[in-house]
């Protein structure tokens, strides 16, 4: 606005300029009569100036105002939308008696204790179970904000030039266990005239194939010919109201064990699918359990980073250990029942006292958090399955490491160990894995499931075992043939767990949507 104010000044003056110059001009020339003519000028063009300015200053008055009314009728608008639920709310019912006029509404002190008694019962109303779904949420979010915390501090400590080198090693490993057939030789030139045949004699036995298979299978004392299974639902479950993700089995039979994603775990009669206990201890999710051989205790492990033990079958709780610094994901109990060993987030071991509930040792090679362990029949090997797709292996008893296994570029999230010291692994990319662990050898390796491997179960026999996946099959294989045996679809989605019975007899799945099912074998 003031630019054209001093624009307008600046032409008024100009003209004011002119007509004086042109009036002494025409006086100096003794043209007085000519005088006229710059003054007409001057007071025309005065005048369209000053029109130009009124026109101007309207059109900012009727701006100014139209913009008042604007505010003006938001403002009421604003107004009338805070009152009209006020005049909406309904009047409090006051009972009237027959023939008795009814009350007026004249915010009487009457009036206001109804409303009050009103306003009571809104404020009464149970929130626990939307505080609940808060509380859940946030525990959500930190267990993300945990994950994901350990998954970028993980990749900024490994860095590309590992990772890759590493994809090399498991590569070269691979190629190692390839049988290339020679190739047979070429007649010389001066032998091209060939003799008359002769009888085969022994010093001149008769050329055999190479070998067709490219693996070396482990030998076997009289390996038995692989057979269908057949297996059928006997009970179904429905246990627990998030993932059952670890499941267990006292030696006798009679109990089965479910850990739960929600906090819980459950003790049944795996005869008949009776409820027995329910331990409530944990304040997070459950990630895994185990049951000592002599079946009078069950170990549990958390996302709260803490393990418990438990009496059996009580479920009496007995001790808390406490040192991991991240969630506690894979549990095992040496075969002679004195040592627990605790596989974590924060990519440590631990190995504990059983009996006296204390720390014994941490082993850690820092190469990854921890998803399962196993530890041999015989008590000599603890295997760890990682994060970053390999297995380390330890002699036991001296807590020294023995070797490094590269088999797949993904998590192992399951292993088991067979008697006869062979180790199956399954892997994030839907793979399965066996290694030769007195060789250190991959035997073969089979891509399983279209989804991660979650559960891997041997069956007492030794002959088959079983594997879970979360694309919602559980497969069962020959052991010493990697044939399949048979294929079973869980219906209630994602396998997260799985467990044989001690007679083989028996199966248990463990669901992501909380079902347990017991499966017999025909």
């Amino acid at each position: 606005m003031s630019n054209h104010r001093h624009w307008l000044e600046t032409a008024e003056y100009a003209s004011l300029f002119a007509s004086v110059v042109a009036s002494i001009v025409a006086v100096f020339f003794n043209g007085a009569i000519y005088v006229a003519a710059p003054l007409i000028c001057s007071a025309l063009i005065l005048n369209a100036i000053a029109r130009y300015r009124l026109e101007h200053q309207t059109r900012r008055v009727s701006g100014t105002t139209n913009r008042q009314h604007r505010q003006l009728a938001e403002e009421l608008e604003m107004l009338t939308q805070r009152v009209e639920p006020q005049k909406q709310l309904p009047l409090p019912q006051v009972e009237v008696e027959e023939g008795s006029r009814p009350p007026v509404a004249t915010g009487s002190p009457d009036e206001l204790a109804l409303l009050k008694t009103r306003l009571g019962k809104l404020e009464s109303v149970d929130l626990s179970q939307i505080q609940g779904e808060i509380a859940g949420l946030k525990e959500q979010y930190a267990l993300l904000d945990e994950s994901l915390g350990n998954a970028i501090a993980y990749l900024n400590r490994s860095s590309f030039a590992y990772r890759l080198e590493r994809v090399e090693e498991a590569i070269s490993q691979l190629t190692s266990q390839i049988v290339v057939p020679s190739p047979s030789p070429r007649p010389q030139p001066e032998l091209a005239t060939p003799e008359p045949p002769t009888s085969a004699t022994p010093s001149q036995p008769a050329k055999s194939k190479p070998p067709a298979s490219k693996v070396v299978l482990p030998s076997f004392a009289a390996p038995s010919e692989p057979t269908a299974q057949n297996w059928i639902c006997r009970h179904s479950l429905p246990a627990h109201a998030d993932w059952v993700r670890s499941l267990g089995i006292t030696p006798d039979g009679q109990i089965l064990a479910t850990g739960s994603f929600d906090t819980s775990i459950k003790l049944w009669n795996l005869t008949t699918g009776e409820l027995l206990q329910v331990l409530a201890e944990h304040k997070r999710g459950v990630f895994a359990i185990a049951i000592a051989p002599d079946g009078k205790t069950l170990a549990s492990a958390s996302w709260d980073k803490t393990i418990k033990l438990w009496e059996l079958p009580t479920g009496i709780p007995k001790e808390t250990l406490t040192g991991h610094g991240g969630s506690v994901r894979a549990l095992a109990i040496a075969p002679d029942g004195k040592t627990l060993v605790s596989g974590s987030f924060d990519e440590t071991i631990k190995l504990w006292d059983l009996s006296k509930a204390e720390l014994i040792d941490t082993l850690t090679d820092y190469t990854g958090p921890i998803f399962s362990l196993a530890i041999s029949p015989d008590g000599q090997i603890l295997a760890r399955g990682g994060g970053d797709g390999t297995i380390t292996l330890w002699q036991f008893q001296t807590k020294q490491p023995i070797s490094v296994l590269n088999g797949s570029l993904e998590a192992v999230e399951a292993i088991v160990i067979s008697p006869q010291q062979l180790l199956i692994g399954g892997s994030g990319d839907g793979s399965i894995q066996l290694w030769n662990l007195e060789t250190g050898e991959l035997l073969w390796s089979l891509s399983a499931h279209l989804g991660p491997v979650t559960a891997v179960a041997l069956a007492p026999d030794g002959n088959s075992f079983a594997t879970g996946s979360a694309d919602g099959t559980v497969k069962i294989w020959h052991l010493p043939t990697g044939k399949l045996l048979c294929t079973l679809t869980e219906e209630s989605g994602a396998v997260m767990s799985l467990v044989y019975s001690p007679n083989g007899q028996l199966l248990i799945s463990g669901s992501a949507k909380g079902m347990v099912r017991i499966l017999e074998r025909e």
